[in-house]
């Protein structure tokens, strides 16, 4: 697996199932990839009588198409660039090498592999990506029963994810005024999945009541309390 640290700031590449385009793959791209943020999922509604229309949102954002174009490969790697540009997988960009995209490879339509003279090959691909950017490494929080202070550098609500020794019984997590607990716990690490919901140990769910926690952006505050002896957290911080 080639490392981020071998991509250019200035050159156009990617890395996709853990390869570089350039280095790996022999790609070369001749335009510079884009900057694209998500935009926010709004429902409008008219209303017969009054000018205009209503629009509500539930502060959830839309995926979107993430178009690469311009890339050259030499022709004996066309079976290679086949089966490594598909599927799902984590996209990491040369011009934001710290954070990538959860995407789906030419979800919407098939690439199209132009023949060149016989030696090389051009094509555009698109990748249909998650609303949000992620950090490639989220180094997690140590914490103990009690209270930790936080900052978050994400630019909007994130879903953190909880490792935590538990003594056996009831422990209670809270971020702000939003508030879980997690009951009937076996002495022994639990997890918690705020983004997909799951509370887990040793393979088996638990029950649970109240609000998963929200991570905000900037200041935030973490009490633990009850059957704990200590665990980490992982911001899971996201980026538009």
């Amino acid at each position: 697996m080639t490392s981020v640290n071998f991509m250019d700031p200035d050159e156009p590449n990617f890395i996709w199932k853990g390869r570089n385009a350039l280095l790996d793959m022999d790609c070369i791209i001749e335009s510079e990839l884009p900057e694209i943020s998500a935009n926010k999922r709004y429902e409008t509604y008219t209303v017969i009588g009054r000018s205009g229309e209503l629009h509500e949102t539930f502060d959830d954002y839309e995926s979107y198409d993430y178009g690469i174009e311009d890339i050259t490969i030499p022709r004996e790697r066309l079976s290679d660039i086949k089966l490594w540009l598909s599927g799902r997988s984590r996209l990491i960009t040369h011009n934001d090498a710290d954070k990538y995209r959860d995407c789906i490879c030419t979800m919407s339509k098939p690439i199209e592999f132009e023949n060149e003279w016989g030696v090389f090959y051009t094509f555009s691909v698109t990748f249909r990506s998650q609303p949000f950017r992620k950090k490639v490494r989220d180094v997690p929080k140590s914490f103990a029963k009690g209270s930790l202070t936080f900052f978050d550098p994400g630019q909007e609500v994130a879903k953190p994810y909880f490792e935590i020794q538990s003594t056996g019984g009831n422990i209670t997590i809270k971020i702000g005024k939003r508030s879980l607990t997690v009951q009937n716990a076996l002495a022994a690490i639990v997890t918690v999945d705020c983004e997909n919901g799951k509370v887990m140990q040793e393979g088996l769910p638990l029950f649970t009541k109240g609000e998963w926690p929200f991570i905000y952006p900037g200041k935030n505050i973490l009490t633990v309390s009850g059957a704990v002896t200590s665990g980490q957290m992982w911001n899971r911080s996201v980026w538009l």
